[in-house]
């Protein structure tokens, strides 16, 4: 749970906007940040080729292509190739090449390094995503060798947990054209699904079906400029097609009637609708049954508030119990981990 070569998370909605309308070109196109071309030297001819990530050492959890939004404010094409690892791994250059551009990560941009290819006389970009810190290794316009150690795996910007998101793009700044970075690295002898420890992607089904997460807007368009039809309460039910988005804005179908509403308040869990507790008494010959407990079924992020926005105590690693859940919160659930309570996305919990 949206590309362009964009220094923001901004940017990666609004790139995938310009690709995913009402349908998908066959080759996705970007438009480049501004660099002059004087800062930036050619990038050396790459004809060795490396693995992004120690092999064995990461899941793929998302193919590129279309799918169901996976988080609130996420794209439904996508433009990369997410591989979970732990926080802190090395990431490597796929090929040799120059550092075109970086930006540190925060927890509502994504951070990134793009490296330049020359390959085949072919001019191709590599992007690294949700790193943290992106120059502690390599800088602007620094040459690199495939397999170079240039950054560490991370969860800046919108992530439910640490990844390497990889995109590849081929032609000139401007207008270059999206490519699977699974075939392209496969055609050149580096194998990510055959070196993936394990691969957990599945593609996008025919449609898919998402709740409101909290009351939003169901318009006529694609942008708050159009008419509003109504106002969706949390938990409506909508369909969609996965790979349509314009402006941020999803088509969806509620109750026969199609409309648009943001992506930033979908989400693919049914909220949970709380209600007050009721107190009576319990005979001693009833059997009272114990609430469930949870444990997380992959690393999640572990906040203070129930938002993206939140402030990161921690991660909480794939297995670990979390007990209970004490509140929820649209599709955020409050449990408690090493004797912290916080919140985290109820995607990433399964009953022990």
């Amino acid at each position: 749970m949206k590309r362009s070569l964009r220094p923001t998370l901004t940017g990666i909605i609004a790139a995938a906007a310009l690709v995913v309308t009402l349908g998908i070109p066959a080759s996705p196109t970007y438009a480049a940040a501004p660099v002059r071309a004087a800062a930036i030297p050619a990038p050396p001819v790459a004809t060795t080729f490396a693995m992004p990530l120690k092999a064995k050492s990461y899941t793929a959890v998302s193919y590129y292509g279309a799918r169901c939004i996976p988080l609130p404010g996420a794209s439904t094409y996508h433009l990369g190739l997410d591989l979970a690892a732990p926080g802190g791994d090395p990431i490597y250059a796929i090929a040799d090449g120059v550092v075109a551009a970086t930006l540190d990560g925060t927890k509502s941009t994504a951070g990134y390094i793009k490296l330049r290819h020359n390959i085949g006389g072919v001019t191709y970009t590599s992007i690294y995503y949700h790193i943290w810190k992106s120059t502690t290794r390599v800088k602007t316009g620094q040459i690199v060798k495939a397999g170079q150690h240039i950054s560490e795996v991370g969860t800046s910007g919108v992530s439910g947990g640490n990844h390497l998101h990889l995109e590849v793009w081929k032609g000139e700044p401007g207008k270059a054209t999206s490519t699977d970075p699974a075939p392209f690295l496969k055609s050149r002898g580096v194998d990510l699904y055959g070196k993936a420890k394990a691969v957990t992607a599945s593609k996008a089904p025919k449609t898919c079906t998402y709740y409101v997460s909290s009351p939003v807007n169901f318009r006529t368009g694609p942008s708050t400029s159009y008419t509003s039809l109504k106002v969706l309460p949390t938990g409506t039910s909508m369909v969609h097609v996965p790979g349509n988005m314009t402006n941020g804005f999803i088509p969806v179908t509620v109750a026969g009637r199609s409309g648009w509403v943001s992506g930033s308040y979908v989400t693919s869990t049914k909220p949970r609708v709380t209600t007050p507790a009721v107190t009576t008494p319990t005979p001693a010959s009833v059997t009272v049954k114990k609430p469930a407990t949870y444990k997380a079924k992959a690393a999640v992020n572990f906040r203070k508030s129930a938002s993206l926005k939140g402030k990161k105590i921690r991660v909480i690693p794939k297995g670990a119990n979390v007990g209970v859940i004490k509140a929820s919160k649209g599709v955020w659930r409050k449990v408690t981990y090493k004797g912290k309570t916080g919140w985290v996305h109820s995607s990433y919990l399964k009953k022990r």
